[in-house]
């Protein structure tokens, strides 16, 4: 995405809805695809994800795919219920997910972040 972020509640709603929608095995594997591809931070700016916003499956799920990929942040502790994220590869997640998620699983807010970025406004 470029950006137009949605805000945390709706990257929460996001993630809940993309785990419901593909389990969690499928998640898995939809987050290290677009990982792969989100490229280098160029910027060392991180994000937060917290269980009590996006859950503990998701949390776990998301620390296993970051190592896999090479992606973690160093001379960062998270503890057990928090992911530290680059800030550019945590808006390439949530931009990959609304483009891989039905429209019927997304909230009016993001469709339209969704079909701005489509549109590349």
């Amino acid at each position: 995405m470029s950006g137009n972020r949605i805000d945390i509640s709706q990257e929460a709603l996001l993630w809940k809805a993309a785990l419901d929608h593909f389990g969690q095995s499928e998640l898995y594997q939809v987050v290290v695809e677009l990982w792969q591809g989100a490229g280098p931070a160029a910027r060392p700016t991180v994000e937060y994800l917290d269980e009590h916003d996006v859950g503990p499956e998701v949390i776990n799920l998301l620390k296993i795919a970051q190592v896999e990929v090479d992606g973690v942040v160093p001379f960062r502790e998270d503890s057990s219920n928090r992911v530290t994220l680059y800030s550019r590869h945590a808006q390439h997640l949530v931009g990959g997910l609304l483009e891989k998620m039905p429209a019927t699983k997304l909230t009016q807010t993001m469709r339209a972040a969704r079909l701005s970025t489509q549109l590349g406004m």
